[in-house]
């Protein structure tokens, strides 16, 4: 019976995988330009593929939850509902991470690592959203505060890339750069994910022993004017406001284990 329920996880697996790439390719080098082509105002055209991609990616939770491939839960959703120039920072345990918070924002930018830029299944749904690469931290940077003044919501793991399980984080200097610069409260998002599967190390058919749950908790917006100082300068806020993210995050996850 387990060698069965493995071999079916590891079909549903890349099943879902499949259906990902082709939606992705179809998204971004079909309907997306087509969505740039009628929509002449191009800060519309972003917002109606964020809004394509937000149900693409429910669309693609429930297809994996039905294939049995996981299980999830979502709590606090409704603290992500309505929101307008809001800053969504989560740690970064799995690959679709992403996938479960975007799916909750009608609206959103992501700041995507540069290497995903040039993957075909994928490249052309960042380009048409708007999303915001991070190759160049300080333009990176700029893009992010422009964003956010606009209205955007923007969704930024300040890890920069996947926790490696086990590890402590290890936060980059983008999300407190962004907070220094603008004082801006954040959206803590807290992920876990047992057992773990889509890690760093972990290729797509490296299915774990059993379906792994994936839980995330949205908490309350976090302030972080009290850790800040006028008279102390954009570069020692940045320090403080990472440090204080840490906190923020690793106190999080240490509630949700013990929950």
């Amino acid at each position: 019976m387990r060698r069965l329920d493995y071999l079916w996880r590891l079909i549903g697996t890349g099943t879902s995988f499949a259906v990902f790439g082709l939606g992705g390719m179809a998204l971004g080098s079909l309907l997306f330009p087509l969505v740039h082509l009628v929509t002449p105002d191009r800060a519309l055209a972003y917002r109606r593929c964020q809004r394509l991609v937000r149900l693409a990616f429910h669309l693609f939770i429930q297809v994996m939850a039905g294939l049995g491939v996981l299980t999830y839960s979502f709590e606090g959703a409704a603290r992500l509902k309505g929101r307008k120039g809001a800053l969504i920072l989560a740690n970064h345990p799995s690959l679709i991470d992403v996938v479960f918070i975007v799916s909750h924002l009608p609206q959103a930018v992501c700041v995507v690592k540069k290497s995903h830029w040039h993957n075909p299944f994928v490249m052309g749904i960042m380009r048409g959203a708007g999303y915001i690469p991070n190759d160049d931290p300080a333009q990176m940077i700029d893009d992010c505060v422009a964003a956010l003044s606009q209205g955007e919501n923007l969704v930024l793991f300040p890890e920069g890339t996947r926790t490696r399980p086990n590890q402590p984080m290890q936060l980059k200097a983008g999300a407190a750069s962004i907070i220094a610069a603008t004082g801006q409260p954040f959206v803590p998002v807290y992920i876990s994910c047992s057992p773990t599967t889509l890690t760093k190390e972990e290729k797509w058919y490296e299915i774990p022993p059993r379906r792994p749950h994936f839980r995330l908790v949205v908490g309350e917006e976090v302030n972080p004017s009290p850790h800040m100082a006028e008279d102390a300068g954009r570069s020692i806020n940045k320090r403080r406001v990472n440090r204080f993210l840490y906190q923020v995050l690793e106190e999080g996850l240490l509630q949700m284990k013990a929950g």
